[in-house]
């Protein structure tokens, strides 16, 4: 990993700290930093946690830093948790969120690249073009956290509003990637900054004209009612939610409704969306960095049957199997293509199947388990 400049001091000046991490943590390719009082700065690179050479924080220190990054002073901290957005002009942005923990502030800081990547810099499948067509419905990018969700859906974003003259509306809590230098007119929304609440923000989406609405999370049912309100109403929707694979995406958004309207919702679900991209990160074989990996699944006939029916929801991995000719595709089917062009190894993908014996079967290697 590339080094990071040593803190002086515990307590040094925080402007210099923060300009000494934020380049460092450029400099290393890491996709997070994490700083916390009493202890050294954390990165993580590859998905691996490593310690930054240099002082422990203090917690004046980390008080300074969170007001540089938050735009807050400390009596306006509040009292348990907040989320935030901080650039460093012409070097990097970042997600911020602030919390509390042995009694002092703690900062956590995901790196978010100036320039929105391209669809053949993220390995994206070839269907997420045609799902950047702008058309009436709901298309969901899961996966866990760190897993490029808001990567890949900034660059939905800019292909759709590179497409035509739209207006674009993003809610975010915070706001990550800046869609600029397009054709369209683009307003993006900050938790906090620009409204008081989801609540309030998705409320007043209908008021605002979009052809694409970008929510940053579902995450509660009022957030997936607004979702599929706004998807039956003609418009775009494009949100992440945190599952792993199309299957537990649908167990989980009707599992968020009231059991006597479960029914309902399932129909709602089974006229509006659109497809479901769940990606995981790989580690990269043979040198640093990671791989994309997608599961793709596109609202299609039997699709639909298997959302609208309790019964045959568990059947949607196997629809995905079979329906390669429509640009579906299975998490473990792309594994085994991973393995096969030396992108990652047998070893990870063994490690991250959902289905191990199946993909040791397709890859003929030894070691069935019974």
């Amino acid at each position: 990993m590339a080094a990071v400049t040593p803190l002086v001091s515990p307590g040094g000046d925080a402007r210099a700290v923060l300009h000494s991490l934020v380049t460092g943590t450029v400099q290393a390719k890491a996709s997070d930093l994490h700083l916390r009082t009493g202890a050294v700065p954390f990165l993580r690179v590859d998905g691996r946690l490593v310690k930054v050479p240099g002082s422990p924080l203090s917690a004046p220190l980390v008080e300074g830093l969170l007001t540089l990054t938050s735009g807050r002073l400390p009596t306006q901290f509040g009292e348990e948790s907040f989320e935030f957005s901080y650039e460093l002009p012409q070097v990097a942005r970042f997600r911020g969120h602030a919390f509390r923990e042995s009694g002092a502030w703690a900062i956590s800081l995901r790196l978010i690249p100036l320039v929105v990547p391209t669809f053949h810099e993220l390995r994206l499948p070839p269907v997420v073009k045609t799902l950047c067509e702008v058309q009436p419905g709901l298309t969901l990018i899961t996966g866990p956290t760190g897993s490029g969700k808001s990567t890949t859906a900034a660059a939905m974003l800019r292909a759709m509003a590179m497409s035509d003259t739209l207006h674009v509306v993003t809610v975010e809590d915070p706001s990550e990637y800046r869609i600029t230098d397009t054709p369209s007119c683009i307003s993006q929304r900050e938790i906090g900054r620009d409204t008081r609440s989801f609540s309030d923000a998705l409320k007043s989406a209908f008021r605002e004209d979009p052809d694409v609405l970008f929510i940053g999370e579902i995450r509660d049912p009022e957030t997936l009612e607004v979702a599929l309100q706004s998807a039956e109403s003609g418009i775009s929707v494009l949100s992440t939610f945190h599952t792993s694979s199309a299957l537990r995406t649908e167990q989980r958004l009707i599992a968020m409704a009231p059991t006597d309207d479960q029914v309902h919702v399932r129909g709602r679900l089974a006229d509006t969306l659109r497809a479901v991209l769940s990606q995981r990160l790989l580690p990269r074989k043979g040198t640093r960095g990671r791989v994309l990996c997608c599961e793709v699944m596109i609202n299609n006939f039997a699709v639909k049957d298997c959302i609208r029916e309790a019964a045959r929801t568990q059947l949607i991995p196997s629809v995905l199997e079979r329906a390669t000719d429509q640009l579906m595709q299975s998490f473990d089917k792309q594994l085994v293509a991973l393995v096969r062009e030396g992108a990652v190894s047998a070893d990870v993908g063994l490690a991250y199947a959902s289905a191990p014996n199946d993909v040791r079967r397709l890859l003929n290697l030894p070691g069935l388990q019974p």
